[in-house]
């Protein structure tokens, strides 16, 4: 049988030049990865910076650890292309939320294999993503083939830290020449595991906004024996409480509106009607439908309206004393095109008692929807249908919130694609343990790999 050059480019570069090497390796670097502690607060990122370097020095890649604060530090390698085209920038970050060990079944900083399973803090977000470009970006090195862009590796410390300025703007400002791409991949997007193998690839193109916002109240304090109309614990919780349940106005971008389009033919027949009852509701309908969409699918009611959530409160000191303050912190997940100040206004006034003062640093809106005609977005759908014949690929933004909005702001074209999860693997993220199908992180390490030669090489 006879096959074409063009033929062959089209099953994808990645067949033809993977190494048995690929994978194995890459799982071995998930391991180490897992068993650095790097719970952030308080980060100790240098360790896993440091291990990064290691395993490039010895392959003659050049990298540089960049430190920010005692045991904190970031990574940046590059390996050169002819320049031919612009960088591909590939990110992750190493740093992880803090795990309660004795919530765990297995310890959270020991790298566990069970049942096909990999469990360990970080598995899953991030360091698996980490594992597996350190790999492909070894094996790229070791190739001979010609790399027509330079392809960077950042992997960054302090993505864990909320919505304050992360290391990433920090880098950014100062280093971002180093880190001028084309081209981005990262976290934030959604690859769904079901039944051994990957069922869909949702590739983030557009992310929500994070704002942290802080309720005080404040009363006039005293002995708890005598109940006051003022007491700052009972103002604070009614605020919390308001605002909780107020839902903003639902919004149906194009985006939005595309991809749950694209869902309704692969939901179940319950979630399937609420879908339908959205995307056909009018003005008047398309509340309470959002609302009953909710009840049976939250991660896709989340895509329609601006989102807030109570996370932490604090207030007192003693149980038999009325304090004079109290604090909430309540988490907000904005839509592209969401104003920050205009929803705190909205928020201050839904709070309902000029006693309760509402505050937070604004950020900017989160940018718009990437295109999806690029070389990049082909590529990946295209060696997407190579890895996983008949799996849907989309674009969908995601309820969530990464630190692509930093890099988009600078001009780059970045997409979120992430390790295949199944349902209860991804409902353990930042949860107790956490973990990682081995054949799911294969999958991506090899689909990682065929995408940046796809993207990279000539």
């Amino acid at each position: 049988m006879k096959t074409t050059l063009p033929l062959l480019l089209a099953a994808g570069l990645a067949g033809a030049a993977e190494p048995a090497s690929l994978c194995p390796e890459a799982r071995e670097h998930l391991k180490a990865l897992v068993a650095v502690d790097t719970s952030n607060p308080p980060g100790r990122e240098a360790k896993a910076a440091a291990y990064l370097k290691a395993r490039l020095d010895r392959e003659g890649v050049p990298a540089e650890v960049v430190a920010f604060g005692e045991g904190r530090a970031s990574l940046i390698a590059t390996l050169r292309g002819t320049g031919k085209a612009k960088p591909l920038l590939l990110v992750c970050h190493t740093d992880v939320v803090p795990a309660e060990a004795s919530e765990w079944a297995t310890p959270p900083f020991e790298p566990v294999e069970k049942d096909g399973r990999l469990y360990g803090r970080g598995a899953a977000d991030n360091k698996g993503m980490c594992a597996a470009m350190l790999s492909v970006l070894i094996h790229l090195k070791r190739a001979p083939a010609r790399r027509e862009r330079d392809v960077i590796f950042l992997a960054h410390g302090d993505e864990e830290s909320g919505g304050n300025q992360r290391h990433l703007d920090w880098l950014l400002e100062r280093r971002g020449e180093e880190l001028a791409a084309e081209f981005g991949l990262m976290e934030g997007g959604n690859t769904v595991w079901k039944d051994g193998k990957v069922a869909e690839v949702r590739v983030q193109v557009a992310e929500k906004a994070y704002l942290d916002v802080t309720l005080t109240a404040r009363g006039s304090g005293g002995h708890a024996s005598i109940p006051r109309e003022d007491n700052a614990v009972a103002r604070l919780a009614r605020a919390v409480t308001r605002i909780f349940e107020h839902r903003s106005p639902p919004v149906v971008s194009p985006l939005v509106r595309e991809f749950l389009t694209r869902q309704e033919a692969l939901a179940d027949d319950e979630t399937r009607a609420a879908l339908r009852a959205v995307l056909q509701a009018g003005p008047e309908e398309l509340d309470p439908a959002v609302d009953a969409l909710e009840a049976v699918n939250s991660d896709f009611a989340a895509m329609l309206r601006d989102t807030i959530t109570p996370t932490m409160i604090q207030g007192g000191y003693k149980s038999n004393v009325v304090p004079t303050r109290a604090e909430a912190v309540m988490n907000a997940r904005l839509l592209p095109g969401s104003s920050p100040t205009r929803f705190l206004s909205l928020i201050s006034a839904v709070a309902g008692d000029p006693s309760v003062a509402v505050s937070a640093t604004v950020v900017p809106e989160s940018p718009g929807p990437m295109p999806v005609d690029t070389g990049l977005y082909r590529a990946l759908a295209e060696e997407a249908g190579v890895a996983a014949p008949g799996a849907p690929v989309m674009p969908f933004m995601a309820a969530w919130t990464t630190d692509a909005a930093s890099l988009r702001r600078k001009g780059m074209v970045v997409y979120g694609v992430d390790l295949p999860l199944s349902d209860e693997d991804g409902g353990r993220v930042h949860g107790k343990n956490e973990r990682v199908s081995l054949a799911a992180f294969d999958w991506y390490v090899r689909f990682l790999n065929s995408v940046v030669r796809r993207v990279a090489v000539r």
